[in-house]
């Protein structure tokens, strides 16, 4: 509570610290539980290319891994903006960062990302 700040919408922070922490524990249940992932395969259940699945899989655990890596501001406004659909304004508002620095935090995460894909391409 004591990070709360009263301007700033209440369920906008208390969904922030939740998505955080059902990621978190998701992250680390999936690397103990290999059959995770076979459970998400499941659920699919329109498998039409399995190399195309399987390269997006892997894309997709590139960049988790990578977005781990990233400063803690960055991949705040990252994941704010990616898994919870938030606006930069919104994220603006949440952090208490000026609109510009967000918009600058985002661009370095997507430049860095981008580069990790170029390279992991280039394999």
């Amino acid at each position: 509570m004591p990070k709360y700040k009263e301007e700033n919408k209440f369920s906008s922070w208390l969904f922030t610290i939740a998505h955080n922490t059902a990621v978190d524990y998701l992250r680390k249940f999936n690397h103990k539980n290999s059959h995770f992932v076979d459970v998400e395969i499941e659920n699919c259940g329109h498998l039409t290319n399995p190399f195309a699945e399987l390269v997006a899989a892997e894309t997709k655990e590139i960049i988790s891994r990578y977005i781990e890596k990233l400063p803690l501001k960055q991949r705040e406004v990252f994941l704010l903006r990616q898994n919870c659909g938030m606006t930069f304004r919104e994220i603006a508002e949440l952090t208490g960062e000026p609109l510009n620095t967000v918009l600058s935090h985002m661009n370095y995460a997507l430049k860095k990302i981008r580069t990790v894909l170029r390279k992991n391409d280039e394999q």
